[in-house]
C-alpha cells in the first residue's frame, strides 16, 4: 500500500463514506473531504466531519500506518496541530495532539485490490506521459481543458518569479522586463550567466547608451574584455569598456561561467550577447508599445530581435573566429524569446496594475505565435495531440514538466479521468494496458 493511492481514494470519494467509523466504533459523517494539498503540510485542508452530533472543521492527514505520524515527526510540527481526522490503511498506534487522541479511520477492509493493482502498475510505467495509452479513449475536451489550466499555471508561476525580483530588489517595471529578456536570451544553457549579467548592469543608463556602448558593456560585464586580443574589433570594444567601467562603476564577471559546449555556433554566448545588446537598443521601452494590436506588437518585436548587432557578427561567431556567413538569430529563437519573456511580463503587469489589457495582449501574442518545436511537443504529437499555436504548446510543456514528470496525476484532470475510468466506453481498463494503436489526428 502507498499514500498516493490513499490520497486518490479520498480525493475522489472512491470509498463507502457513509460506512466509515472510527477505530473506536463511533459512527462518523464526512461532510467535506477537504482540498487536496500536494505540498508540505496536511494532505487535505479544510475538511469537515461530524462525530456524535458534533461537527469538526480542520485538516485531514493520511498515512499507510498510524505510526507514520511519529515517523514523519508531525508531533513536533505546528502545521499538523489542527488535524481533525487521521485516515490510515492500517492502525497500529494511537496518536495524540496535545494529549487528546486523534479520531482515526482504518481503510484496510475497504480496499478494492483489483483497482489498487491496476493503479500501481499505471504509476510504475517507465515513460514520460504515463497515461499515453489511454489518451485516445478520452474526450478531446478533457485533454484541452487541462492544457488550458496548465497555461494559466505556467503564466502564474512565471509571474510569481518576476514578482520576487520586483519586490526583493525593488525594481522598476523596465528593470523587471530587462531581467525577463536577459533570462530568455540565456535559454537553458546560459540562463544563469545571463541573469548575473543583468544584475550587474544599470538598466536605465544602459538603455540610453549608444549601440557600441551597449556592446562594450555586455561583453565587459560578461568578462570577455578583460584580456587583450589581437583583434581590432575586440580592442575597440575594450577601450569603450574601460571608459564605461569607470564611468558607471561596473564590474567584470567571470568569463568561465559562459558555456560554449552544447551550443551551435549561432547560439554561442558571444553571439547571444551581441544579439541581446542589439535588441535592447532596438526595443521600444515606452509603455505605449503594449497597447498596439498583438500582430503589430509581434512584428515589431520579431524585427528588433532579428536585426544583426553589427557587421562584425554577421561574419564571426566569436572574437577572431571568422565564418563566411553567420545566419544570426532564427525566427524560431526570436519567437521563443518573446514567449519566455514578453508574454510572462505582460501577465505580470496585469497582476500589478489590475489592467486586463496586458493579459489579453499576452494571450493574443501566444495565439499568434506558432507552436514550439522541441522533444516534449514532438512526443505529444506522436500521440495525436497537435498544438496549433504557442498557447497550446506552452500548456503542453507545463503539463509535461509540472504534472507528467512529477506524476502529479491527482492534480491533473486527464490523470483523474483515466484513474476514475472516465473514458469513451465509461469502462476503466483494468489489469492490462493496450498496445499503442495507429496515431490519432485531432488537428
Amino acid at each position: 500500500m502507498n499514500e498516493h493511492y490513499l490520497h486518490f481514494l479520498w480525493k475522489n470519494k472512491r470509498l463507502p463514506l457513509h460506512q466509515l467509523q472510527t477505530i473506536d466504533g463511533e459512527k462518523m459523517e464526512i461532510l467535506h473531504v477537504g482540498f487536496y494539498n500536494p505540498d508540505s503540510g496536511p494532505d487535505f485542508f479544510n475538511g469537515q466531519i461530524r462525530i456524535d452530533q458534533v461537527t469538526h472543521s480542520g485538516n485531514i492527514e493520511m498515512h499507510v500506518r498510524s505510526s507514520d505520524w511519529n515517523l514523519h515527526r508531525h508531533q513536533h510540527d505546528p502545521a499538523y496541530f489542527n488535524v481533525i481526522l487521521h485516515v490510515v490503511y492500517e492502525h497500529d498506534q494511537l496518536i495524540f495532539i496535545e494529549g487528546i487522541p486523534i479520531p482515526t479511520v482504518e481503510l484496510k477492509a475497504l480496499i478494492d485490490w483489483k483497482h489498487y493493482d491496476w493503479f500501481n502498475r499505471y504509476y510504475k510505467k517507465n515513460t514520460m506521459i504515463i497515461c499515453e495509452t489511454f489518451l485516445k479513449q478520452l474526450p478531446q475536451a478533457v485533454i484541452w481543458n487541462q492544457v488550458e489550466r496548465a497555461v494559466f499555471q505556467r503564466m502564474a508561476r512565471k509571474s510569481d518569479e518576476l514578482n520576487t525580483l520586483f519586490r526583493e530588489r525593488k525594481m522598476s517595471f523596465k528593470e523587471v522586463l530587462f531581467h525577463a529578456i536577459s533570462k530568455a536570451f540565456g535559454m537553458k544553457v546560459n540562463q544563469l550567466p545571463f541573469q548575473e549579467l543583468a544584475t550587474g548592469i544599470p538598466v536605465e543608463k544602459f538603455i540610453r547608451s549608444s549601440r557600441k556602448q551597449k556592446l562594450a558593456i555586455v561583453f565587459g560585464v560578461g568578462g570577455f574584455l578583460e584580456k587583450s586580443a589581437p583583434v581590432i574589433y575586440h580592442r575597440e570594444l575594450k577601450e569603450e569598456w574601460d571608459f564605461q567601467k569607470f564611468k558607471l562603476k561596473l564590474y567584470a564577471g567571470n568569463q568561465v561561467g559562459w558555456k560554449f559546449k552544447g551550443c551551435r555556433p549561432g547560439g554561442f554566448p558571444t553571439q547571444r550577447l551581441a544579439q541581446f545588446a542589439a535588441f535592447v537598443h532596438e526595443m521600444d521601452w515606452t509603455s505605449a508599445i503594449w497597447y498596439l494590436p498583438a500582430k503589430s506588437l509581434l512584428r515589431i518585436l520579431q524585427e528588433s530581435l532579428l536585426k544583426p548587432a553589427d557587421t562584425y557578427w554577421t561574419t564571426h561567431f566569436d572574437f577572431g573566429k571568422e565564418k563566411k556567413s553567420c545566419s544570426g538569430m532564427s525566427i524560431a529563437t526570436a519567437n521563443t524569446i518573446i514567449t519566455n519573456s514578453v508574454v510572462p511580463f505582460l501577465w505580470w503587469l496585469t497582476d500589478n496594475l489590475s489592467d486586463e489589457t496586458y493579459r489579453n495582449r499576452a494571450f493574443e501574442l501566444l495565439e499568434s505565435l506558432p507552436a514550439e518545436q522541441n522533444g516534449k511537443i514532438a512526443l505529444w504529437k506522436s500521440m495525436g495531440i497537435k498544438p496549433k499555436n504557442a498557447l497550446e504548446s506552452q500548456g503542453l510543456i507545463e503539463l509535461t514538466n509540472e504534472f507528467c514528470l512529477k506524476k502529479a496525476c491527482l492534480n491533473c484532470t486527464i490523470g483523474n479521468a483515466v484513474l476514475k475510468g472516465e473514458i469513451k466506453n465509461n469502462q476503466p481498463v483494468l489489469g492490462k494496458f493496450r498496445k499503442r494503436s495507429a496515431l490519432m489526428d485531432w488537428s
